[in-house]
């Protein structure tokens, strides 16, 4: 028996690039968000500001003015250094803060804690549930701070009692009903990423040897290439064939002829670098994808891999079949497209084939 390393590795990397890429686009929608609100708050903080200033209320103006200069601050150290959680972070302490100031000081005539509304929402949606909740509990103790003690240095408003109950309980509810429905909105968004982890997984694996599928392998190619003419590396490819695999199937039954594909797959597995592709290319071809190997490396592996095959014991049911294979090799630096270079490696399978297989080409010079 052959003992092999896990064959989905390189898959299932593929598959957690596609989920992280996913994930990080979320965050970014996330932070844009952010970004429209903190434009928003701008306008009407120097809205609010200035009106304030009409109206004598300097202090409070100048307050408001202060918060939008923060802002303003905040936006433009994140354009410079897309440090994303940073200003998140730095967002939602700066909106916890204004509101806090609004409720301590009133506001205009004594309106500033209805703006603590938006708050819960905000903070489970940009913070998360664990650190949402947390900023959540921790604004409405402040609050209840300020109700209960107006004559604590920073508050200079006070409350009439039933408003202050009225304010609890109902911001109470509203962080309940946030935490509720934001749970339920990234319960359900990482199921859903869960299942798109196993259809993307399943999309791109061979279902009988575990191995990388076409559509898997025509990716990984498409990305090397690319690789190739932007920084000039190189790759080659191997095109196998599994010899008179019919005469398997018709003699020792499909059961056999499946027995050895599994096997022969997990003997190309073990033989191959981590950085390789090994894939089912269809029916018994497989192909590998050798990343920085170049025509002569890729030869001196595609022979030891027909030593090793030859020399392999396949069975079925304590019975031992005997199984060679042929490959044809080619190297991208010979062909200026994808198509060009499998058809070549095609061709090149079909010539070991007609001078009596068991064989690789180009051959390797002794």
């Amino acid at each position: 028996m052959i003992h092999t390393s896990n064959p989905s590795n390189s898959i299932q990397e593929r598959v957690n690039s596609r989920i992280i890429a996913v994930k990080e686009r979320d965050d970014q929608r996330v932070t844009n968000v952010a970004r429209y609100l903190s434009l928003g708050a701008l306008f009407f903080l120097i809205i609010i500001g200035s009106k304030s200033h009409v109206s004598g209320h300097h202090f409070h103006g100048n307050m408001l003015y202060l918060f939008a200069l923060v802002t303003l601050i905040n936006l433009i150290n994140y354009h410079l250094r897309q440090n994303t959680r940073f200003y998140q972070n730095s967002f939602i302490s700066l909106v916890g803060v204004l509101f806090l100031y609004l409720t301590a000081s009133g506001g205009e005539s004594n309106t500033g804690p209805l703006w603590f509304y938006v708050f819960p929402p905000l903070g489970f949606y940009i913070l998360g549930i664990k650190y949402g909740l947390i900023t959540s509990v921790s604004a409405i103790c402040v609050v209840l701070l300020m109700f209960f003690f107006p004559e604590l240095p920073f508050v200079t408003t006070e409350y009439n009692p039933d408003f202050q109950i009225r304010f609890i309980a109902t911001l109470s509810f509203v962080t309940i009903c946030a935490y509720i429905l934001d749970d339920s909105r990234r319960t359900a968004k990482n199921e859903l990423l869960d299942m798109a982890t196993l259809y993307e997984y399943a999309a791109r694996t061979d279902e009988l040897t575990s191995l990388s599928n076409r559509r898997d392998m025509n990716e990984c190619l498409d990305k090397e290439f690319y690789r190739n003419q932007r920084s000039n590396s190189y790759f080659s490819i191997i095109l196998m064939d599994i010899d008179h695999f019919k005469k398997v199937n018709d003699t020792y039954g499909h059961d056999a002829g499946d027995a050895v594909l599994k096997e022969f797959s997990s003997l190309l597995k073990e033989l191959s670098r981590k950085i390789d592709v090994v894939s089912r290319w269809g029916g018994e071809e497989f192909l590998m994808l050798l990343p920085d190997t170049s025509l002569l490396q890729a030869l001196t592996l595609a022979e030891r891999l027909r030593i090793a095959v030859e020399e392999h014991t396949f069975s079925h049911k304590q019975k031992n079949i005997p199984i060679t294979m042929s490959a044809g090799i080619c190297a991208v630096s010979q062909h200026e497209s994808i198509n060009k270079l499998l058809k070549q490696a095609d061709v090149n399978l079909y010539e070991a084939k007609t001078k009596g297989r068991n064989r690789i080409e180009p051959a390797v010079k002794s």
